[in-house]
């Protein structure tokens, strides 16, 4: 397992050198507040590795404000076990093991200053917009000293990172009531992770989530230790639950449980375009987990993934190359528009003219998914998934 170095971050220029030539990372400035969210928009094996790995992990949301200070610094990317080669169940140490996480089945929300005021705004990992974080800054109000608290944690530099459920949004588990549970509190300079007992020195009006790490400890020796065995025998058996968050010091893994997962059709029957519409649901790492947690190979998960990326990529190029040629003759708007009507990227090729952003991933989705990708069912036997014809790869 590769612990992370978090790099230190006080402003965007600490984080673009080591993202710009990734393209599955978008840094996107928010219309409403004018803060930049940095974040990854697609993600295949190549997403976050090589040496600049952890300042590609790094952009799970992380926000700044408009002239570039850091505001708030989610949690990092991190993998369910058996997903990457450093994330095997027998490379893991696990004496490191600090706490294990009840994994809620909600949306990760974190509260953002806004810039010369002394009031701030639930986010989501993209957008201050989604109605998961206006619904969870409606539900603050109802938590008595809540503002307060997240107002002193915020001006110390540090961001609490939430788990918001509802019954409003509801994924596969369904909540009775709003919820804002505290999973993480974490530096926005260096990345590091506050422990559970500096947390609860914190006084929070809110849960903390449930740490059942006792009921995963072995009997051999050393003692103390958590036992993957006993991790696996619960990820395949239990139900109503998500599963669980692993944490080793800084680092984390997920394992979801297959009861959660079936319920996602993530196990079993698995078709073709239903990996290809958990890619573009942002869900693919979950479907590795499953794959992994039950011996299927994760490569047609990849392979789904890479095709996306490059049509996704093609596109955008290409787009991008109309739109600035525009800019650089200094055509008008309506001139670009009778020069580029008939193109099929035609609506993207203005939205950028005009500085816009292109959610590339919903215009994949809405026209490219249902065509490129076939509701045959993927071969159990991974030495068949080359004889399968996969439209899209």
């Amino acid at each position: 397992m590769n612990i992370p170095k978090f790099p230190k971050i006080e402003h965007l220029d600490d984080l673009l050198p080591y993202i710009k030539d990734n393209k599955q990372i978008r840094v996107m400035p928010d219309a409403v507040t004018g803060h930049i969210i940095v974040s990854y928009m697609i993600q295949d094996e190549d997403t976050f590795a090589g040496e600049h790995e952890h300042f590609e992990r790094e952009a799970r949301g992380i926000t700044f404000h408009p002239d570039g200070r850091i505001a708030s610094r989610t949690l990092h990317k991190f993998f369910n076990i058996g997903q990457r080669d450093d994330v095997q169940p027998e490379k893991l140490h696990w004496p490191s093991v600090t706490r294990i996480m009840v994994k809620r089945d909600g949306s990760m929300v974190t509260p953002v200053v806004i810039a010369g005021t002394s009031t701030f705004k639930f986010k989501t990992k993209k957008t201050f917009s989604s109605k998961e974080a206006i619904a969870a800054g409606d539900h603050l109000t109802m938590v008595p000293g809540g503002i307060q608290w997240i107002g002193d944690i915020l001006n110390k530099g540090l961001t609490p990172t939430f788990e918001f459920t509802s019954p409003k949004f509801p994924i596969v588990l369904v909540y009775k009531q709003d919820e804002l549970t505290l999973l993480h509190v974490r530096d926005n300079v260096t990345g590091h992770y506050l422990s559970e007992p500096e947390i609860r020195e914190l006084n929070s009006p809110f849960p903390l989530v449930e740490n059942v790490m006792d009921k995963f400890i072995g009997t051999g020796v050393p003692a103390n230790v958590v036992s993957w065995d006993k991790l696996k025998d619960y990820a395949l058996t239990e139900t109503g639950v998500e599963g669980v968050v692993i944490q080793f010091g800084q680092d984390m893994i997920k394992l979801k449980t297959a009861w959660y997962c079936e319920l996602h059709r993530s196990v079993t029957f698995t078709r073709w375009r239903d990996v290809a519409r958990s890619v573009c649901s942002d869900s693919s790492d979950d479907l590795k987990g499953a794959f992994a947690l039950t011996g299927r190979d994760i490569a047609p998960i990849l392979q789904v993934e890479h095709a996306i990326k490059v049509k996704i990529d093609q596109a955008r190029g290409a787009a991008e190359m109309h739109a600035q040629a525009g800019i650089t003759y200094n055509k008008t708007a309506k001139e670009m528009a009778l020069l580029n009507k008939e193109h099929p990227l035609f609506g993207q090729i203005m939205a950028i003219f005009r500085g816009k952003t292109i959610d590339w991933m919903a215009w994949y989705e809405k026209n490219h998914l249902d065509a490129d990708w076939p509701l045959e069912v993927i071969p159990t036997n991974s030495d068949d998934v080359d004889e399968v014809a996969v439209i899209g790869a």
